[in-house]
């Protein structure tokens, strides 16, 4: 007598699938290039079926769009993003010291802030939008 469920008892089919609730939340939470992925596969199932090689089911193709778009998208994140990142903390930064300065200067115009007070506030502003704080 066993004391456990035979696996080979009840064969048990995984399968991904869409339509189901698991697979409408989970393209929900894909990151744009599994979106992406997804829909190139399918564009391929549907008008370029010769393209998918003989015995894959349609939901390992779409199964690979997606991989292949989230790797795909990383891979540029990584690549681009190097560049990318430094101008757009530089711009932010220039943005704001912008922005700090044009109220400060209002501030002095309105007689709120003396001229040695005002100077002294540009300098730090200043200083801060030359070396911006380290992140932790």
């Amino acid at each position: 007598m066993a004391l456990r469920n035979d696996p080979r008892a009840s064969p048990l089919k995984a399968t991904f699938n869409l339509v189901t609730q698991t697979g409408a939340s989970l393209l929900r939470n894909l990151p744009f290039g599994g979106a992406f992925g997804v829909v190139v596969a399918g564009v391929i199932l549907w008008f370029a079926p010769g393209l998918v090689p003989i015995g894959w089911s349609a939901e390992a193709v779409l199964s690979l769009g997606m991989g292949s778009g989230v790797v795909l998208q990383r891979l540029v994140d990584g690549a681009v993003g190097w560049f990318f990142e430094p101008a757009r903390r530089h711009l932010g930064a220039r943005w704001e010291a912008k922005l700090r300065l044009g109220k400060l200067d209002d501030y002095r115009k309105r007689g709120l802030l003396g001229e040695a007070d005002a100077k002294e506030i540009a300098v730090r502003i200043a200083k801060e939008d030359l070396m911006p704080k380290k992140r932790k």
